[in-house]
């Protein structure tokens, strides 16, 4: 079993958007008129993980208070956090650290690090990663559909360290190979390789209706 503690969430989203148009793309809306953020946040928010904290940018008020307004009223029955990833422009490092910090304050077993722009991974996929973590002989467990490993990635407190030296535009992949690094692999489904960056994806994700994608 794992060290005592609890295991918790990260939602990266702190990205520029650039790539999505106009439009900021956590902003985008789904046929059912779910923002890409809440429906990200719903999977999470009906998991095991115990706690969340989504890592936003600064950016302009209204854009700001919308998205934390999603946060806030998404996951009523889950502590929820916002923290600000004031360096997010030195790239995916910076608002990982942040993520990382804040799981360090909850004093955390394990770390769940999560894209916000990765909207159809579902609690199934959540809970089969926090459950194949508890066993407690794996340093990382990652989602694998048809062999390619995809996301959310759960790390082990044990790493945080080694995630908090990350620079520049890297996530924690950075450092899957370290030879020392144990490593587990749970099936998933295509959701953990769909991500919904450019203005094409969005077009997609505007057709999309929850019932049959989460």
């Amino acid at each position: 079993m794992t060290d005592a503690g609890p295991v918790v969430a990260v939602v990266l989203a702190a990205g520029r958007s650039s790539r999505s148009g106009a439009q900021h793309k956590l902003l985008a809306r789904d046929a059912d008129g779910q923002t890409m953020l809440a429906r990200t946040l719903a999977g999470l928010c009906a998991s095991q993980v115990s706690a969340l904290c989504v890592v936003l940018p600064p950016l302009a008020r209204e854009t700001s208070a919308a998205l934390q307004m999603i946060v806030q009223t998404s996951c009523p029955g889950k502590r929820t956090a916002i923290r600000i990833s004031t360096t997010a422009d030195e790239g995916l490092s910076a608002s990982l650290k942040v993520g990382i910090a804040w799981a360090m304050e909850q004093q955390a077993a394990g770390c769940l690090i999560c894209l916000g722009d990765m909207p159809l991974v579902g609690s199934v996929v959540i809970d089969a990663l926090v459950s194949r973590f508890q066993q407690g002989d794996a340093d990382v467990v990652l989602p694998e559909w048809q062999g390619h490993v995809g996301n959310p990635v759960l790390w082990k407190a044990g790493c945080f360290a080694s995630l908090l030296t990350l620079t520049g535009d890297r996530g924690g992949k950075a450092l899957l190979a370290q030879p020392s690094l144990i490593k587990a692999r749970v099936a998933a489904d295509p959701s953990v390789l769909m991500d919904f960056d450019t203005p094409d994806a969005l077009l997609e994700f505007a057709t999309m209706r929850v019932a049959g994608s989460i």
